[in-house]
């Protein structure tokens, strides 16, 4: 999944707003008078009700050739992409933006009851005269840094269905460390989750993922309490090793990683991508081997298995029923390792069958 890019800050001028509403409202005529969308929409509808708007870019999005007359470049060139300049000097991107954050700022505000402050001002007039004054102002709230912060990453219609969310779920505090990680949020599930998580705790996994930290987001949130159980230092380490599987590591839960944690980096890398699956119990089993009978019995074990491996070695009940016995036999075993290798590939490859009927009865 590609992760989303914001269209570059733009200064909009009051000519070239007035120029984009009259083009949307243009649009929205043309596409009421052919049953594209609901006759009664209106212009206000559309960015004040995010469902509304999204049901409105969709509909664009699949009738474009309809309006090109309306949709075009300063030349008359109609326009298929997001980032073509138009007539009025700005891009798709750039309008569905601007729509999308008006859309959701409506939103933000609906149902709102502004608490006032009276504060006291002196104004200077004349030389030496002063007028003091009492003047009442909208109180400022965490709510309205929160819904500042959010803003700042909205500009696309798939977030729409996410404003309620972003709403409802997240408290200043916890937008204010995930920052530029709110464009990955992709579901509300994520958001909701995102808002079981301590502040403290989004910051120090921002700070072990760094340039991840988006798609850490978009991709695994849940594997945010696993990359704040780690140092950053060992968050790379698992990063590089694991390359685009490490998150479905950082997902696991927290009485494995006190497992792993007795692993030195050499023998973690030998383990590789099964440290994304194998059960503790069946991890605890090869911690019993040295270096190089652990790499002879995890090359044996996954040549055997083959794509089953995952599924094997992810059940504890493995430990006990085949895997201890292997073990036990590597520990009493004085080969070199290549002949070690090869006697533990011809006995994994022999298990099979006996695998696959145990694999049927934990069924």
């Amino acid at each position: 999944m590609a992760l989303p890019t914001l269209p570059p800050p733009v200064e909009l001028s009051a000519d070239t707003k007035k120029a984009i509403i009259e083009g949307l409202k243009k649009v929205i005529e043309t596409f009421q008078s052919q049953g594209l969308i609901e006759a009664g929409w209106s212009y206000q509808d559309i960015i004040h009700e995010p469902e509304i708007l999204q049901a409105f870019i969709k509909a664009y999005r699949d009738n474009r050739a309809i309006v090109d007359e309306v949709v075009a470049t300063a030349e008359g060139e109609p326009v298929r992409d997001e980032e073509t300049a138009l007539a009025c000097g700005v891009t798709l991107g750039q309008v569905q933006q601007l729509l999308v954050k008006t859309c959701a700022k409506f939103y933000f505000e609906r149902d709102r009851e502004d608490e006032m402050v009276t504060e006291t001002r002196t104004t200077k007039r004349f030389l030496f005269f002063t007028k003091t004054e009492q003047v009442e102002r909208k109180a400022t709230t965490s709510d309205d840094r929160k819904f500042r912060e959010v803003l700042n990453w909205l500009a696309f219609d798939w977030q729409l269905p996410l404003v309620p969310a972003f709403k409802e779920h997240l408290t200043y505090q916890q937008v204010a460390e995930i920052g530029e990680g709110l464009i990955g949020l992709r579901t509300p599930q994520a958001i909701a989750m995102m808002a079981e998580y301590d502040p403290a705790m989004i910051k120090k996994a921002k700070g072990a993922t760094r340039k991840d930290w988006v798609a850490v987001l978009a991709h695994r949130p849940d594997a945010l309490p696993g990359i704040g159980h780690w140092s950053p230092e060992m968050y790379m380490f698992f990063r590089a090793i694991l390359k685009g599987k490490a998150w479905d590591f950082f997902a696991r839960e927290k009485s494995f990683f006190n497992v792993v944690a007795d692993l030195d980096k050499p023998t973690a890398r030998i383990y590789g991508d099964m440290l994304c699956y194998i059960a503790p119990e069946n991890l605890g089993e090869i911690q019993r081997l040295n270096i190089d009978k652990t790499d002879v019995l995890i090359q044996s074990l996954k040549g055997a298995l083959g794509p089953q491996a995952p599924n094997v070695l992810s059940m504890p009940a493995f430990a006990k029923d085949f895997l201890r016995k292997l073990v036990e036999s590597l520990l009493h075993m004085q080969q070199e390792k290549d002949q070690l290798l090869v006697a533990t590939q011809l006995t994994c490859k022999a298990l099979i069958p006996q695998v696959t009927e145990w694999l049927e009865r934990q069924k």
